[in-house]
């Protein structure tokens, strides 16, 4: 399931989303002319994984997001 959502590109963050559906919704709606790409939690590891990341959770809200990483350098 990619629900995992990489915004940016010099300022990278990711949203993580209770499913697949939901992330879509969120590209479709916010995305335009911004860079996002969707991951799946193993590929977002494998490429993000080692990067100094700072989660921060949600709580209930609209798009179903679960948390908010913060990918470093």
């Amino acid at each position: 399931m990619k629900n995992h959502v990489v915004i940016g590109e010099k300022w990278k963050r990711a949203i993580v989303f209770t499913s697949e559906y939901y992330a879509d919704v969120y590209i479709t709606k916010n995305c335009a002319g911004v860079c996002c790409q969707k991951y799946t939690e193993a590929d977002f590891n494998a490429q993000f994984g080692n990067h100094a990341n700072k989660v921060l959770e949600y709580g209930l809200n609209a798009y179903n997001a679960q948390m908010l990483i913060l990918i470093g350098d």
